[in-house]
């Protein structure tokens, strides 16, 4: 089984936090220019670092209106790349409360690579989620029109 450093820990934990604060001046430093992600549904996406953090915002809006209240980010294996890089895998959990008084944790995985260099790391690659709808569904938790 593979360990997490306290460094890469470290750094979950702050990205974890921007996330909750949907705060792109907290992200700005934790991510690279630009940021690659991919999807299970095959789409990779490069998105240049000062359109992420412009959406950060919005986003958070638009995850409120689903009912997320709040992320958990655990990084619980990390392999050394070349040089400067580690791919961290990560389990995900959002906590989500319906207005139903239904309560839920929507929990994924994802896999990160970071760049790691000095005393700075910033996130450059994602393999992440489908769309949080398609989670949620996927996990029972809302269910689509026929």
């Amino acid at each position: 089984m593979n360990t997490v450093s306290d460094r890469v820990k470290a750094y979950f934990k702050d990205f974890e936090r921007a996330n909750n604060m949907y705060d792109p001046d907290l992200l700005n430093p934790l991510v690279s220019d630009p940021l690659v992600g991919a999807y299970p549904s095959g789409v990779v996406q490069a998105v240049k670092k000062e359109d992420y953090l412009a959406g950060t915002k919005e986003s958070g809006e638009y995850l409120k209106s689903l009912g997320y209240r709040s992320f958990k980010l655990t990084p619980v294996a990390e392999t050394p790349l070349k040089d400067n890089y580690v791919l961290v895998k990560v389990l995900g959990t959002a906590r989500i409360e319906k207005e139903s008084d239904q309560s839920f944790d929507l929990v994924h995985d994802s896999f990160y690579i970071l760049h790691m260099k000095d005393d700075s790391i910033k996130m450059v690659f994602t393999i992440t989620h489908d769309e949080p709808t398609k989670m949620m569904e996927d996990q029972g938790f809302l269910t689509t029109e026929p």
